[in-house]
């Protein structure tokens, strides 16, 4: 508020008292952008910054865009270990973050921790395989067709695991990707989604529900939350399902109905997906 200084502090107190973690995450960003002077001084004040953000994360572990943003800030300043350390505690958590997991790997590429960047990104597939960063992060880091060993980078010479010629050599390279990915790998965090704002459940649980942990157990629901789902699902996907497998799915039990759900989405007439990913699906269809 220009030209009127009183009024803009008591309106910075006020949302200083309304939300003081996202009130510390912007001047956080407004302090990071807008440096000027040397580059020792704009480097000793982003590194102000940072701790004074460390400390606004540990004091709202819960808040995972705080972790985002520290480890996002650290991996600025070159301080890898310290971004991994960030994520290692918002992942604590939220361990289906997958923002969190993503710069998690990214950590472990910088710090030449390849095999543990290729069981993160292994699981960033598996967590969310549509995701835009998962799959650049798939492109930019692509694996040893040998011994299955990440490539620090695209055009990497040799296999630091195994020794074999790399991409830069002309050898054959793989994907972190399944070569057969499952439906249920490429649907279901949208299929989560769904059912989280159809059910109305609370983030803490939402987060709970994996693939590998959702399929496994019995989740009774009543007909009426079940009809719920079926709702919803039905307005997401629309024609994308086999109606017959649609319709005959299981009332009661959120776990088998889900996986019925999954279980009945054409890949070829839904528009939701991109063509590579459509044929992986129809592989497993």
């Amino acid at each position: 508020m220009v030209g009127d200084s009183s009024r803009a502090e008591a309106v910075l107190n006020q949302a200083r008292d309304l939300d003081p973690v996202s009130f510390e995450l912007e001047l956080a960003r407004r302090g990071w952008a807008n440096q000027s002077g040397s580059e020792p001084e704009v480097l000793a004040r982003r590194q102000r910054i940072s701790a004074r953000l460390g400390s606004v994360a540990v004091a709202a572990p819960e808040r995972a865009d705080a972790w985002i943003q520290l480890a996002d800030y650290l991996r600025s300043l070159g301080n890898h270990e310290g971004a991994l350390k960030a994520t290692a505690s918002g992942l604590k958590r939220d361990p289906v973050n997958i923002e969190l997991w993503l710069r998690r790997t990214r950590a472990q590429v910088e710090l030449n921790q390849l095999d543990s960047a290729c069981r993160s990104l292994r699981h960033c597939v598996k967590l969310a395989p549509t995701h835009d960063g998962v799959e650049a992060m798939i492109r930019v880091h692509p694996v040893c067709s040998k011994c299955r060993a990440l490539f620090p980078t695209p055009g990497a010479e040799v296999c630091t695991h195994c020794g074999a010629d790399g991409p830069a050599r002309g050898a054959p390279v793989a994907s972190v990707r399944a070569a057969r990915q499952s439906k249920f790998d490429i649907y279901f965090p949208r299929v989560r989604e769904v059912v989280a704002r159809a059910l109305d459940m609370p983030d803490r649980i939402k987060i709970q529900l994996t693939l590998d942990t959702l399929l496994k157990r019995h989740l009774k629901r009543s007909n009426q939350q079940c009809a719920a789902v079926l709702r919803a699902m039905s307005e997401q996907f629309g024609p994308a399902f086999d109606l017959p497998l649609f319709n005959s799915a299981v009332i009661g039990f959120l776990d088998i109905l889900i996986a019925d759900l999954i279980r009945a989405i054409d890949p070829r007439v839904d528009k939701g997906i991109d063509t590579g990913i459509r044929q992986r699906a129809l592989s497993n269809a």
